[in-house]
């Protein structure tokens, strides 16, 4: 008797919760720079967990691959609190806290789970100035792009305003001119962490005239000295040039990896990578590569690479290797395939596989032990 081809309606949507882990891994180790050492993967899967329960449930949910725009504003929110991803503008004002998605802090989570009117009227208040001085900078060269409302988008919903405040600031015109006393005092902390953003939101695309001029006008408002922001514009342009690596590589990773899934998710995924993980000004050097169906060279490429940017880029290609929940088998040559990888990389990727494939393990546990043991049988 030939084998029955029936799918259990249980373990399909068990195959589809380890595609968003996997998914959940890419956009954690795509996002933090010190994501290697303490991963907050614990985290994000309890912010995450009604999304997890709800794709067991048949649930729609975003998608990296086919709601790549909507995924990438969900998972911003999620991590808002715990670990806003380095390549969003205004990272560094979401990790002074200037974000209702912590919850509510102090005294006042004894008694309500709602922040105060004061530390919302503080956050919109932040939150508005960021965004209007995104918006100028963004709009000093050109229309807004669909990276230029992606990243907004992402930004404004890690803030955690009501949702008629944070659609409202999302579909406000760019407006010139920044009166920085319509804010109130701002501490010199948060006025550093609004001209970093603006410096990265700049650099991504390769700096203009005329968004430097929008930038080093809010800096002379904000009284941040000049020493400081020519740090900040040539750090903005290290973090481009790192960041290109990190993305060339883990193209290229996961391409070797997955190169019999082409058309497919060998494809997919690499594309979705170049647009999560390279600045604009050197996307089309990680697309075209794909689009041409070019070979994988391996030549140590990428040996500039530190040894946890290394870790990230083979953390990220075994996230994708198992994105289509493949059989033991077929895993067996995937890890083949990574172990090479990371030898180009002159890596032991054990550790990578380890951080990946520990924390999908743990949570899909869990959910498989509520599936296979009904309530009624909990003692």
């Amino acid at each position: 008797m030939g084998k029955e081809d029936v799918t259990d309606p249980t373990t399909e949507r068990l195959s589809q919760l380890v595609s968003t882990l996997a998914e959940d891994t890419i956009f954690v180790l795509a996002g933090d720079e010190g994501a290697v050492a303490a991963p907050p993967f614990e985290a994000l899967a309890k912010r995450r967990a009604d999304v997890y329960a709800g794709i067991l449930r048949g649930v729609a949910r975003s998608t990296m691959v086919t709601t790549f725009d909507a995924w990438v504003v969900d998972l911003a929110r999620a991590v808002a609190p715990i670990s806003p991803p380095d390549w969003l503008p205004m990272g560094a004002l979401l990790r002074a806290h200037v974000t209702l998605e912590a919850g509510v802090r102090g005294l006042r989570s004894l008694f309500s789970d709602k922040p105060s009117d004061k530390e919302v009227q503080r956050v919109t208040r932040l939150g508005t100035l960021a965004v209007r001085l995104l918006r100028q900078v963004l709009a000093a060269h050109g229309a807004e792009s669909s990276d230029d409302a992606r990243m907004l988008g992402a930004f404004v919903a890690s803030l955690g305003l009501p949702p008629a405040d944070a659609a409202g600031l999302l579909h406000e015109p760019a407006v010139p001119g920044l009166h920085l006393d319509v804010y109130g005092e701002i501490p010199p902390k948060l006025l550093s962490a609004m001209l970093e953003g603006a410096w990265l939101a700049a650099a991504s695309d390769g700096l203009h005239p005329r968004e430097e001029e929008v930038i080093r006008a809010f800096a002379a408002k904000a009284s941040i000295g000049l020493e400081e922001v020519e740090a900040g514009r040539a750090a903005a342009l290290a973090r481009v040039e790192v960041k290109r690596l990190v993305g060339l590589a883990t193209i290229d990773c996961v391409r070797a990896v997955l190169r019999d899934r082409v058309p497919g998710v060998g494809e997919a995924l690499p594309t979705k990578l170049a647009v999560l993980l390279l600045p604009r000004r050197y996307r089309e050097e990680g697309l075209s590569p794909i689009q041409h169906d070019a070979p994988v060279v391996h030549a140590r490429r990428y040996l500039a690479l530190s040894r946890d940017e290394r870790t990230r880029v083979l953390g990220m290609t075994w996230a994708a290797a198992l994105y289509d929940d493949p059989s033991v088998a077929r895993q067996a040559l995937l890890r083949a395939r990574f172990e090479h990888v990371a030898e180009d990389l002159e890596s032991d990727g054990r550790e990578a596989r380890t951080l990946v494939t520990g924390w999908m393990s743990e949570v899909l546990a869990a959910t498989a032990k509520e599936l296979a043991v009904p309530r009624s049988e909990v003692r």
